[in-house]
């Protein structure tokens, strides 16, 4: 008996399917059964992690810093964070360890258990602080910010020969705030009466740069400096946007004239970073500040 045509259509296309899935069955054991999570947000979370860790090996090296209140263990626990402008208030805070207890043994860095750097957002009211801890290890330290706005404080410390750098942010109420870019770069600053002029080059993101600052006042070099945290000047680097630290080292092992300071830094990544250099001379520290751009 003959099947009517619709009938065999019929008839030709569930064959049809059955052979499609047939081969999808024999092509999918052929590979490893998907792991369980694997397509959740859990998986991708493992996912992401792993990606972030295999990115970050072999990169470290010339990572910023203080870009959040944890790292490596460590976090930053600041009391206070809302301050009136005008107003001196003591600002309290503690690192915090892997453990949750506070950490209170600390290495000397730089000729000093804690550093607290100082700046609003916008690069200006730099200040360079160094508090006392009490028994508990809980830092404090007198801070008056002369205007408003948000300011972001980094705690620099060591702990076994391991520098670290943490930072949150501080805000000043009671006037207006207005933003503003990183300064356009020049190759002197004035300080209290010193001039400061900075040799850069032509930085390359990456790359270490030398940075040669020389001193003068009056039109004379300045060749009595006195160290300052153990070395002949310090210098904080910040990167415009996010306010990353950067780690520079005074250059060591050849000679460079009495009046000229000199440091090694490499910048991440291209843009603008505003630098402080601190000297000490006639007993007073003071500070010389600059634009560098990173190519």
């Amino acid at each position: 008996m003959n099947t009517p045509r619709p009938y065999q259509r019929i008839g030709l296309f569930l064959l049809g399917l059955a052979v499609v899935f047939g081969a999808s069955a024999a092509l999918g054991s052929a590979f490893e059964p998907a792991t369980e999570g694997d397509g959740t947000e859990a998986g991708m979370e493992a996912h992401a992690t792993e990606a972030t860790h295999g990115s970050e090996h072999g990169s470290a090296e010339h990572e910023p810093a203080g870009l959040g209140v944890s790292a490596a263990g460590y976090s930053l626990r600041i009391g206070e964070t809302q301050l009136e402008q005008g107003e001196p208030r003591e600002v309290r805070f503690a690192i915090e360890g892997e453990s949750g207890a506070l950490v209170t043994r600390f290495d000397e860095l730089h000729e000093r258990r804690m550093h607290l750097i100082v700046v609003r957002r916008d690069g200006t009211g730099f200040r360079h602080l160094h508090p006392e801890m009490d028994a508990d290890g809980t830092w404090t330290v007198p801070v008056e910010f002369g205007a408003a706005g948000v300011y972001r404080a980094f705690a620099d410390f060591s702990v076994e020969g391991e520098q670290q750098t943490l930072a949150a942010d501080l805000f000043a109420s009671g006037g207006e705030f207005e933003a503003r870019p990183f300064p356009a770069p020049r190759p002197v600053d004035e300080a209290d009466g010193y001039e400061v002029r900075l040799d850069a080059g032509d930085p390359v993101a990456g790359e270490s740069a030398e940075l040669t600052f020389t001193v003068s006042r009056d039109g004379r070099p300045v060749e009595d400096l006195a160290p300052y945290l153990g070395a002949k000047g310090h210098l904080v680097a910040l990167r415009e946007g996010d306010l990353a630290f950067l780690h520079v080292h005074p250059e060591e092992g050849h000679e460079v004239a009495a009046e000229e300071i000199e440091f090694a830094a490499t910048f991440p990544t291209p843009g603008n970073y505003r630098l402080y250099l601190q000297f000490r001379h006639e007993e007073t520290v003071r500070t010389a500040e600059f634009t560098v751009v990173a190519r």
